[in-house]
């Protein structure tokens, strides 16, 4: 077993050198095999090591029994031991959640204040190919993606309400059968946590009555099986998630306050890159993907299909909203944030660059003699205005009443406003829409089909050009027109 365990925990870098780390240990057979395999392992070695035991106040005596129990373990094994109490029945109550949860809650925020308590660097957590199949069995069960079936990972970082853990799990391909076998074998004793035989709570009914079933009554090897099968989906998920990635940097527009993506140009995706891209934004904006579930990404999906207006809530206080031709996806507490972005006019430098902190981005001016025939850039980045019938000081500015714009070269006009209904922009957006304009007269609407007005293009009879490029942290910004 110590050789196997080794083997693993290089195979995944889960120990190096100079590693300090934490171990939680309850007493029950898991923990106790761990704790004693990495104090064989790393006994004479520059890897340092320190217990943890999470006393969660509700089997009273017996809890008392465990916390007594691992401390004269880990006194004999000359391994720093800290132990933590709580009420989880008062957490739980008072925040709403399952004891199961709560207890899930404090244990993950202990361990991330004894690593710092203690320095060290990672949490060695005890959790078997039994605990593998049964976390893959619940997630099928509650209603989750591919993600979800790829069971527990050997290596991870976690995010607690209070900082980010590294997560450590050394035996995780070794069965809770082979566990026991090694502590019997090696005669060591460990405790028997009551509530483990109790089905109150959901993991203990998926092992005993649906694996404990399956093994002895449909293939004694379906606990291999699982988690044979969580590996496959594993490597399926890392390509797809790698393809993901890619393409949601060439649709997703991030903001400060909200995620955007055009509807038509999202369709073209396959279904499954569609579901990784919504997975994606819903967890970053929710901060970690507990909770999101594929019936959550379905609505977003639908949603695409839906009128104009419509929206749908989830977990988290995260909206989705279909405009005309994308979906918005923001956070509750930032909706008002992200409407109420205040802009003053500013007069454009010619020559010279303008910045617009607000709005991330820059202009960039020249003035130069144009050529007959010379090619006009087609690209929503850069435009070429006819130098000599601009008749103010242009300035960058959102809209205001009496705003128009040119719409023919016979001198026809239309009002702004009447533009962006023809052109179904968001009403809510169109206070937003960055302008350039001369007095009323506005010269370029920026973004949302980059239109300019006709007075300005390039014709034979035009001298000189004032050249405008549009600067953007990322150049990706820039597209050709359509």
């Amino acid at each position: 077993m110590l050789e196997k365990v080794h083997g693993y925990i290089k195979s995944y870098n889960l120990i190096e050198k100079g590693d300090r780390i934490l171990i939680a240990v309850s007493g029950g057979a898991d923990s106790v095999c761990l704790l004693h395999i990495l104090s064989d392992l790393y006994r004479d070695s520059d890897v340092s090591l320190y217990a943890v035991h999470v006393h969660h106040g509700i089997r009273d005596e017996e809890a008392d029994r465990d916390e007594a129990f691992v401390k004269s373990l880990c006194d004999r094994l000359k391994i720093t031991f800290t132990s933590y109490h709580f009420d989880v029945r008062a957490i739980a109550k008072k925040e709403g959640l399952s004891e199961e949860e709560a207890g899930r809650k404090v244990r993950y925020e202990t361990f991330l204040s004894a690593s710092i308590k203690n320095r060290c660097n990672k949490v060695a957590i005890a959790h078997n190919k039994n605990d593998n199949a049964e976390t893959i069995l619940f997630n099928l069960f509650r209603g989750t993606g591919i993600k979800g079936l790829t069971g527990i990972d050997p290596k991870l970082t976690m995010k607690t309400d209070t900082g980010n853990i590294t997560i450590i799990r050394p035996i995780l391909f070794v069965t809770r059968k082979e566990i026991e076998d090694y502590l019997s074998q090696h005669g060591l004793h460990y405790q028997v946590d009551s509530t483990n035989m109790q089905n109150i709570y959901t993991r203990n009914k998926i092992r005993h009555r649906i694996l404990d079933y399956v093994v002895n009554e449909i293939n004694k090897n379906a606990i291999e099986h699982i988690t044979n099968a969580a590996n496959h989906l594993k490597e399926a998920d890392n390509f797809i998630e790698k393809y993901t990635k890619d393409r949601y940097t060439a649709i997703v527009k991030e903001y400060e306050n909200f995620f955007e993506y055009d509807v038509k140009d999202f369709s073209f995706e396959d279904i499954v890159i569609q579901k990784g891209i919504v997975r994606k934004i819903l967890g970053s904006l929710a901060g970690r993907l507990k909770d999101i579930e594929a019936k959550h990404v379905d609505e977003v999906l639908a949603l695409g299909k839906k009128e104009v207006g419509r929206q749908i809530h989830l977990p988290y206080g995260i909206i989705a909203v279909k405009t005309y031709d994308t979906i918005k996806i923001y956070l509750t507490n930032s909706q008002k944030k992200c409407k109420d972005i205040t802009f003053k006019p500013v007069d454009i430098k010619i020559p010279g660059k303008t910045y617009l902190e607000a709005y991330k981005l820059y202009f960039e001016t020249e003035i130069k003699n144009y050529k007959k025939n010379e090619p006009i850039p087609k690209n929503s980045c850069m435009k070429w205005f006819d130098y000599d019938k601009i008749e103010n000081t242009l300035k960058l500015r959102t809209r205001k009443a009496g705003d128009y714009l040119q719409i023919n070269s016979q001198g026809g006009r239309k009002k702004l406003k009447e533009y962006f209904i023809d052109s179904k922009i968001p009403k809510e957006e169109r206070d937003q829409i960055l302008l350039l304009v001369d007095g009323s007269h506005v010269v370029w609407i920026i973004g949302h089909g980059n239109r300019i007005s006709e007075k300005y293009k390039i014709k034979d009879q035009t001298k000189k050009i004032l050249s405008i490029k549009l600067n953007f942290d990322d150049i990706n910004n820039c597209k050709g027109e359509e």
